[in-house]
């Protein structure tokens, strides 16, 4: 979370010309919930398997696309092998980066400490690696460059 993956992923998708799925908007849609609401009324667990359901849906459909995960997707051993079957990138940043960045109201894990950011990012990073067939560190370069990256690279990927 809080990595650029959903700004990086829409440029990405629109050079390509791919649809774009932006995995949260998705679940949030399917249930008529927010994701606060999922994870406030039904638990973390009922939102891990709509998160599952939804993955699945959005890779296995007819044309090619751009998914933008949560950054809990990992968890979920059946997501990794799902992930690891098409070309995923990881955008690596460091935690305290991540975690000035998402401290806005919308965001899920806004009221988490520094410390439980951390280790739940410390938790994730080796699934992370595990599925990402390219990672890229952002850093302060803009979307465009970043995306930039990514096509040339699924370009090569795909020739």
């Amino acid at each position: 979370m809080g990595s650029g993956k959903t700004t990086v992923g829409r440029v990405v998708a629109r050079d390509l010309e791919w649809d774009f799925v932006d995995l949260d908007a998705a679940i949030a849609e399917r249930a008529g919930l927010s994701i606060p609401e999922i994870f406030a009324e039904a638990g973390e667990p009922r939102f891990r398997e709509l998160e599952r359901l939804e993955l699945s849906r959005a890779l296995g459909g007819p044309r090619e696309r751009v998914v933008s995960c949560g950054g809990g997707v990992v968890i979920d051993p059946r997501n990794r092998a799902l992930l690891q079957g098409v070309p995923t990138v990881f955008l690596w940043e460091d935690a305290d980066v991540l975690y000035r960045r998402t401290r806005g109201p919308n965001r899920p894990l806004r009221g988490t400490s520094f410390e439980d950011f951390s280790r739940r990012y410390a938790e994730r990073l080796p699934y992370y690696l595990e599925v990402a067939s390219l990672h890229l560190e952002p850093g302060d370069r803009p979307p465009r460059r970043v995306a930039d990256e990514i096509v040339e690279w699924l370009r090569t990927e795909a020739a």
